[in-house]
Formats: C-alpha cells, sequence, structure tokens
C-alpha cells in the first residue's frame, strides 16, 4: 500500500512535466545564477571550510560543471544534456550559495544541516503528497490537496525566510545566512523532480523533426518573362459599366 502510494505520487509529478528544463531556466542558470553563486563561493568559501585543498578542489568542479554546460548547449534542441547539466549546477550552485552567505553572514554554525535541509524537506514534501493521494480516483490529488500542500508546506519557509533576509539587509546578518537557506530550502523537490525532465526529454528525443535544408529550384528566366504570359489573357478588359 505505502510503495503504491509513493509510486502513484511520482506519477503524479511526472505528469505535470511537459518538457525539458525550459530554455530561459538554462540560459541564466549558465550565465547569471551559477556565475554570481560561484564567483561568492570563490570569495569567501575559505573562511567556512578552512581546507585550502577542498575549497581549490570545489573551485575546479565548479569550473568543470560550467564548461560542461556550455557544451551541452549543443544538444539544445532535444533538451537531454541540458536538462542533466541544470541539474548538476542545482546540486554544486546550492553548495556553494550556502558557503557563501554564511561566510558573508558571519555564522559558521551547522553548515551540513543548512545545506541538507532541501533534501530534509523533499523528503517531508513526498511523505506529505503520498498520505494525500488518492489510490481509488484518476485525479491523483485532487486540486485542493495541491492547494493545501503550498498553503501550509511551503508557505511558513518562505515567509519566515523573507523576514530573516529582511533582517540581514537592515543590519542583524547573522540572520542572512538562515534566510537564504530557508529559501534555497523551498527548491528541495527539484532533487527528484529535475530527473522527470531529464527523462521526459530523453523518451521524446526521436519526436523532434529534424531539419531539413531547403532546395533551391532553379528557374528558367524565360518562363517568367512576359513572352510567356498571353497578356490579352490576363489584361483586365475595361467596359463602360466600370
Amino acid at each position: 500500500m505505502i510503495l503504491e502510494r509513493i509510486k502513484k505520487t511520482f506519477e503524479f509529478q511526472r505528469s505535470r512535466i511537459k518538457g525539458p528544463v525550459p530554455l530561459w531556466g538554462v540560459l541564466n542558470g549558465i550565465f547569471i545564477l551559477y556565475p554570481l553563486v560561484f564567483t561568492g563561493f570563490w570569495l569567501a568559501g575559505l573562511r567556512i571550510l578552512k581546507n585550502p585543498a577542498l575549497h581549490q578542489g570545489l573551485i575546479i568542479t565548479g569550473i568543470v560543471v560550467w564548461i560542461l554546460n556550455l557544451v551541452f548547449l549543443l544538444d539544445l534542441k532535444r533538451g537531454i544534456l541540458t536538462s542533466f547539466g541544470t541539474y548538476l549546477m542545482y546540486l554544486t550552485g546550492h553548495v556553494y550559495a550556502i558557503i557563501a552567505f554564511s561566510s558573508l553572514s558571519g555564522d559558521h554554525s551547522f553548515i551540513s544541516l543548512k545545506i541538507f535541509l532541501p533534501l530534509i524537506f523533499a523528503i517531508i514534501v513526498v511523505i506529505v503528497e503520498t498520505c494525500l493521494v488518492n489510490l481509488d480516483s484518476e485525479e491523483i490529488l485532487s486540486e485542493k490537496a495541491v492547494k493545501n500542500i503550498y498553503n501550509f508546506l511551503f508557505g511558513p519557509p518562505v515567509i519566515l525566510s523573507l523576514c530573516f533576509i529582511f533582517l540581514g539587509i537592515i543590519g542583524y546578518d547573522y540572520f542572512m545566512g538562515w534566510g537564504m537557506s530557508l529559501f534555497f530550502m523551498i527548491f528541495g523537490p527539484y532533487l527528484y523532480r529535475t530527473w522527470f525532465y531529464i527523462i521526459y526529454a530523453y523518451q521524446h528525443r526521436h519526436d523532434i523533426e529534424e531539419t531539413r535544408p531547403i532546395k533551391h529550384i532553379k528557374v528558367n528566366p524565360d518562363m517568367i518573362s512576359n513572352r510567356e504570359f498571353d497578356r490579352d489573357r490576363f489584361s483586365r478588359k475595361v467596359t463602360k459599366d466600370d
């Protein structure tokens, strides 16, 4: 029974996927979001890690992931590699962002907890959705159940994170690290939902029509000259009624 509910939950999540990771998400990740969090980690990460070798290794990993995503843009039409590359950016970018904001806020405690908050939240979401699944109906999760999940499960962390971020902005730097950690936690379900984008792109890889080059047809210039047409036939006769 429990396995059936979990299966139905993932079927519901998968049914909401209509394509690979959107183009705007891929490009924003490659050229805006990922460079920002990576730069912050590069500049401030060593204060948290206090291990130059580990810091250097994570920097090299980030550069490799970014270059791979540039290469994956060649597969933009199918979206398989770009979706997978976005997933890699999400995993590494999350770690970089948590470490960077914690370092900037001066709060160096509970780093491991902050990093694993999205995983914990994703598990909680799956458990709640599994409990709300209706096995006797074609509608796996009712519209009301989905609204309740977003209102009561996602709502409080969003409000709390915004309050903490506001406190950090007005001078209470300690709260900035926790505010951003709670904000990133909200995206925890994408730890597994992104795989649905990858699977969708792979299953529909043959649906994309190959672009064919336009064939240029040679036309004899004499065929379109006035000599090939009956001028009287195509000329408009002017009558008195006109």
